[in-house]
């Protein structure tokens, strides 16, 4: 049904070879996403030399860390075999301290046949895992997360100007690198400042062409890890990810943290006991900028922060994006119509207001 748009979504987004190993999986949250990958299968052995697939049981939050079956399929035996033997693998799948560079030290020393391209769609995130963190940027895999996705996206936030969408968010991700602080209103109450000093800002462009590309898919932002210390406000938010919310509810943040929930909806007990379960899921972790023109719909996140003229602000997991918080969870919040201030050491800009992209 979607053939074509998936062969596009190889050729385009990921330049996939005829020579080169695909890796496709999704979880089973939605029975939809199941029978789509047998479409991304039967795809990808036309263009791939092989194609590795996997279902594997929904881990139910974003940021998890996948199975160890998955570990397997991609590393190989021998190598998940030595993790396992140094008391390792559970430490990476609980997201506890390890010693990264021994793990990294094991997989360049026992995995074979690496996969180059990887398609992760399933319902629960796998950008901000290590599992990720050390495809690309240990082995060069090329990495397109796509957490949420829906396939009617194919005609919508995916049918855009790639070429665009790079440049715009790249552009933006030049001025949050030079930016110290960032300030963030919305007429709905959100007011939150944070600092972004001595962190790099990066491009989510959908162009996933160089060795350790990654990003989402559908695409489309800039983005950056603040300093997990220094956040103070409030964030109202509006959506879910992947519903509105029947009433609104206010993060407030002090010292980097969400120290109070306001706010009656059962959102609210869901990240109240994700905090309980996990404190360091409290922490400011991201703020990004949509940069996609075609992204338009507000109840799905994976696409509601691509869209253009909205800001997101997630908690949780940045560890493998120049952050330094490490926790099982990572989700991301939408402020719509925003106007944002940004600035440093003698400068000063307004980067949008109420929504509208102000010139960069």
């Amino acid at each position: 049904m979607f053939k074509e748009q998936i062969r596009n979504l190889y050729r385009t987004n990921l330049n996939l070879k005829k020579e080169e190993i695909l890796l496709i999986f999704t979880d089973t949250e939605k029975g939809y996403l199941v029978d789509l990958l047998k479409e991304f299968r039967e795809v990808g052995e036309e263009l791939a030399r092989e194609v590795r697939h996997l279902v594997y049981p929904s881990t139910g939050v974003h940021g998890r860390e996948p199975p160890e079956e998955l570990w397997r399929l991609t590393f190989g035996d021998a190598a998940v075999d030595e993790l396992v033997q140094r008391d390792l693998l559970w430490k990476i799948l609980e997201k506890d301290q390890f010693p990264q560079e021994e793990v990294v030290s094991v997989l360049r020393e026992k995995a074979t046949e690496v996969p180059q391209v990887v398609v992760a769609f399933p319902y629960y995130s796998t950008t901000h895992t290590f599992f990720r963190k050390v495809l690309t940027e240990e082995f060069g895999s090329r990495y397109a997360s796509m957490p949420l996705f829906d396939p009617t996206m194919f005609l919508t936030s995916m049918n855009v100007d790639w070429e665009f969408v790079s440049r715009l968010s790249g552009e933006i991700a030049d001025v949050l690198t030079e930016a110290e602080w960032v300030h963030v209103k919305s007429d709905y109450g959100t007011d939150l400042e944070f600092s972004v000093a001595n962190r790099k800002g990066l491009a989510d462009t959908g162009l996933f062409h160089r060795p350790g590309d990654y990003g989402n898919l559908p695409a489309g932002e800039a983005f950056i890890a603040p300093v997990e210390s220094e956040a103070y406000g409030r964030l109202v938010i509006l959506y879910a990810p992947d519903r509105r919310l029947e009433r609104p509810i206010t993060l407030r943040f002090i010292d980097g943290g969400v120290e109070s929930i306001e706010g009656f909806e059962d959102y609210r007990y869901f990240v109240e006991d994700i905090f309980k379960r996990m404190p360091s899921a409290r922490f400011i972790a991201e703020f990004g900028v949509g940069t996609n023109p075609k992204a338009s719909r507000p109840d799905n996140v994976l696409e509601a922060e691509k869209i253009l003229g909205t800001v997101h602000i997630a908690i949780g997991d940045n560890h493998t994006f120049g952050g330094v918080n490490r926790v099982g969870f990572h989700t991301d919040y939408v402020v719509f119509e925003p106007t944002v201030r940004l600035g440093g050491r003698g400068w000063e800009k307004e980067l949008l207001q109420k929504g509208k992209l102000q010139k960069i």
